[in-house]
């Protein structure tokens, strides 16, 4: 987000976007994390603006792929997904963004998992915490082999004057990107927090 925001001309050194963690390979972003509180403290106002500070960093995330495969197709980019994992509660949800229409940005919860801390939650949750993990690295293993196509997609534009027609990925690809202000903001978010569509892994935050 800090390059996005510095594209822009927003060059201010207090407007960064810092994860707690971002997953990166070769350099391309894939996933980045929040823990929003310790064990079963969530606090909503900082559930919700930790939410919405990592759905636009998710959208400066596929703008800088978009920037740096510019002669990939729309249609190979609609494949790729970054990723979110979110700490609060006593849970962790893993959420995906992508782009599937021209200048629609999807952003769907994938799954949720109980953090399991004592034997009785073992019992319980151990089984779909493990799977949870499970899923989230073959989710990402997706997310890698969509972006070798993406890459290969480049490389052939690059190599074929045939395709120079094409239009530029990057211009296709234009997210409202906004560095929100934990002080300012917070109370705006609290009460409009993350929440689940109906058929969703849970129906609940």
């Amino acid at each position: 987000m800090t390059k996005q925001l510095s594209l822009q001309g927003l060059k201010d050194g207090r407007l960064k976007y810092l994860a707690d963690g971002v997953i990166k390979v070769n350099g391309d972003e894939l996933l980045l994390t929040e823990v929003s509180s310790g064990y079963d403290n969530a606090d909503s106002s900082k559930v919700s603006f930790d939410h919405y500070k990592a759905m636009f960093g998710m959208l400066a995330m596929l703008k800088s792929l978009s920037e740096c495969y510019h002669g990939a197709s729309f249609e190979t980019f609609s494949k790729v997904k970054v990723h979110f994992v979110h700490g609060h509660g006593t849970a962790l949800r893993h959420w995906t963004l992508s782009t599937p229409a021209k200048g629609i940005f999807v952003m769907v919860k994938e799954q949720k998992a109980v953090v399991p801390i004592n034997d009785h939650m073992k019992e319980l949750h151990l089984d779909p915490f493990c799977t949870f993990h499970k899923t989230l690295a073959m989710a990402l293993i997706d997310t890698l082999s969509n972006l070798k196509a993406l890459k290969n997609d480049h490389k052939l534009f690059l190599r074929s004057p045939s395709l120079t027609a094409r239009p530029n990925l990057s211009t296709l690809i234009t997210p409202m990107i906004i560095r929100l202000n934990e002080a300012k903001h917070s109370a705006i978010v609290a009460d409009d927090g993350p929440s689940s569509a109906p058929g969703s892994p849970d129906n609940e935050e």
